[in-house]
């Protein structure tokens, strides 16, 4: 989920804490519910879909981030992510993280709104989930 006020993600921070860059085709499972990481990843080229129960909630396209849950709180994911295109990812464990926000702690700043917006997002279906 992007902003417009969001400011393109420079790739270059990710070579410089040693990041690994993976590539998973179309169709291909990133995530498992019940499964659990340690690693969060930038989308680099593509666009995956977060599902939840089988149910699409969010497709996140280039500059978007995803299993940042992971790095705050490693318990197992709850969500599964689906490579909805070929695409390139730069996944982040916990010590390439802690290195890019003592580097960059802006990037701490997009990480900490996009678990803001998704908490929003998920507030605002409460009630119909509700009713």
């Amino acid at each position: 989920m992007k902003e417009p006020n969001d400011r393109p993600i420079d790739f270059r921070l990710f070579r410089e804490v040693n990041s690994l860059e993976e590539t998973h085709q179309a169709g291909a499972e990133i995530l498992t519910p019940g499964d659990t990481s340690r690693t969060m990843y930038i989308l680099k080229k593509g666009v995956v879909a977060v599902q939840i129960h089988n149910v699409t909630v969010e497709q996140i396209a280039e500059g978007g981030i995803f299993g940042e849950m992971g790095i705050v709180d490693p318990r197992p994911h709850t969500a599964r992510v689906v490579a909805l295109t070929d695409v390139t990812l730069c996944s982040l464990n916990e010590q390439q993280f802690l290195k890019l926000i003592g580097a960059t702690p802006t990037f701490a700043l997009r990480v900490m709104r996009v678990l803001a917006r998704r908490v929003r997002a998920m507030n605002s279906k409460l009630p119909e989930m509700l009713a």
